[in-house]
């Protein structure tokens, strides 16, 4: 008696070696392009914070200048001035919270004066960012060295550059990412704080 086997062979369909380099090529390109993207986005989001975190800076200078700060001298004095240096020759990764000293029958000079002020916090930009330059009254040569100050009871701020006994109405502290991205945060003469970033053309020139 013979027993009749029936055998059925399914066809496998798979990739072939072209089909499976462009898969991988397109897939290598997709990865990419979202690297690149979330480290665009994390280098816009950290330059943003810093921006933030300086006028913030500027305004906690602002608010010791006209409240109620008191002298490092005497505990019962609020004369001293308060404010922001920025020294971009000496290191445009760092920045200052001093207090202006007023001299002994003397007004403060709205001017950082190392041993004569004193340094309440000295501030440190990480992640690569710095700030690239800083421009006065929109004059499109950054300037090297800028004190912003306040003293009581004005919220005014008064702005000076190195080398310049004048004050200012305006400035502009330009900030740069390691990618290149830019901020910056603009200082009015009337005390307003504000961080843009829109219209940097200033900063990246």
């Amino acid at each position: 008696m013979k027993v009749a086997h029936n055998s059925q062979y399914s066809q496998v369909s798979g990739f072939t070696l072209v089909e499976l380099l462009v898969s991988i090529g397109i897939f290598m390109l997709i990865t990419t392009m979202a690297v690149v993207n979330h480290t665009q986005f994390n280098s816009s989001v950290l330059l943003t914070n810093l921006a933030y975190e300086i006028g913030l800076s500027i305004r906690q200078a602002q608010v010791y200048g006209i409240t109620v700060k008191q002298t490092s001298s005497s505990p019962i004095k609020f004369d001293s001035g308060y404010g922001i240096h920025f020294d971009l020759t000496n290191d445009p990764k760092t920045y200052t919270l001093f207090e202006d000293v007023k001299p002994l029958g003397d007004q403060v000079d709205h001017v950082y004066s190392q041993g004569t002020d004193e340094d309440v916090e000295i501030f440190h930009i990480q992640k690569g960012n710095r700030i690239s330059g800083i421009y006065i009254d929109g004059d499109p040569d950054s300037q090297s060295e800028v004190d912003i100050t306040f003293i009581r009871p004005n919220p005014d701020a008064y702005i000076k550059f190195s080398g310049d006994s004048s004050l200012h109405s305006r400035a502009e502290i330009c900030l740069k990412s390691p990618q290149g991205t830019a901020r910056k945060v603009v200082v009015e003469n009337t005390g307003q704080i504000s961080v843009v970033a829109e219209n940097v053309d200033i900063c990246t020139q």
